[in-house]
């Protein structure tokens, strides 16, 4: 956590630089603005301007009407910057009836859940706070089980299940994705008196400020810890749903093999941190612990349809 102990000369900063934004706010002042917070991060530091702004992140009140908003406004945008949505009602819907007995374990009933497949032919599949998923067409290739398409669906119903994306919101990784408008947005909240809670400044301008940032966020994986609670999830919704809890890390020892040791890129499946083999160990130490749940015979209802339309490839292609 930032060391929260604002000098006095931080403070005028602070308080000159929200001043000279407020009354910038109403046009294009983009320059003018990085110069303010420039001026600013050249006195202060450049961590320390990083801090500040982190913790008004933190000091923000962010709920389920925050994660409403956000899956509101962003699902639909999102979809179409993923690829858009893949065109054939018959594998739509295939994924559709395959993932509801999965969102049912949710205890978050409230939330408007969907799932959507995405025409996009890279390994990934996302959750957006307030109950959107989505899964690319290229990752039900890579699929050869029900068990592994249920435990990526599982891990990102993890995702927003436990508002992963609010917690991450308040990490310094997010902080440092947001452009210097967004930066002075933040700084105007605590100006103006509103720094206390985000709700009623979550429209508009502000979506599309932070909209970057969170589509980043979803696309590209949360921290280590948030990832480790998605994976344990995976344990969970098996033995709710009728899985074989022994199969639950079967997808991630795919991903072993499709990526290579040393990639540096990220996805919300496969990082480097926490590294993927770690969280095969973590799944399986796991599973060892688990009583062996109820488990329902046959291939799931959409399992069938969808690898007629994205057979298992028998050869994997290396990123």
């Amino acid at each position: 956590m930032p060391p929260h102990d604002p000098t006095p000369t931080r403070r005028a900063l602070l308080a000159s630089a929200a001043a000279a934004a407020a009354g910038l706010a109403a046009g294009p002042a983009a320059a003018q603005l990085d110069q303010i917070l420039g001026q600013a991060a050249g006195q202060m530091g450049f961590g320390q301007t990083l801090n500040t702004v982190n913790d008004l992140m933190k000091g923000m009140d962010l709920g389920e009407a925050e994660e409403l908003v956000m899956a509101e406004s962003y699902y639909e945008r999102f979809i179409g910057q993923s690829g858009g949505r893949y065109n054939s009602r018959k594998a739509q819907e295939a994924l559709k009836r395959f993932a509801q007995p999965i969102l049912q374990t949710s205890q978050r009933r409230g939330l408007p859940w969907d799932i959507v497949l995405v025409d996009n032919d890279t390994v990934n599949a996302w959750a957006l706070p307030g109950g959107k998923l989505a899964v690319h067409k290229g990752l039900i290739r890579y699929t050869a089980t029900p068990e592994e398409l249920a435990a990526v669906i599982s891990h990102e119903l993890a995702h927003a299940e436990f508002s992963h994306g609010l917690k991450q919101m308040k990490n310094k990784a997010f902080t440092q994705n947001l452009s210097t408008y967004g930066k002075q947005r933040l700084v105007e909240q605590v100006s103006t008196g509103r720094g206390g809670a985000l709700a009623g400044t979550l429209t508009g301008e502000m979506l599309g400020v932070l909209e970057g940032p969170i589509f980043e966020m979803v696309t590209s994986g949360y921290s280590q810890d948030l990832e480790f609670e998605a994976d344990a999830h995976i344990v969970s919704v098996f033995k709710l749903g009728g899985y074989d809890v022994s199969k639950a890390p079967d997808f991630f020892r795919t991903m072993m093999q499709l990526v290579p040791e040393k990639t540096q890129a990220t996805s919300s499946l496969y990082s480097t941190h926490p590294g993927t083999k770690k969280r095969v160990e973590r799944i399986e130490k796991q599973v060892k612990k688990e009583k062996a749940g109820f488990v329902v015979p046959g291939a799931p209802v959409g399992w069938a349809e969808l690898k007629q339309s994205f057979p298992t490839r028998k050869n994997f292609r290396r990123a």
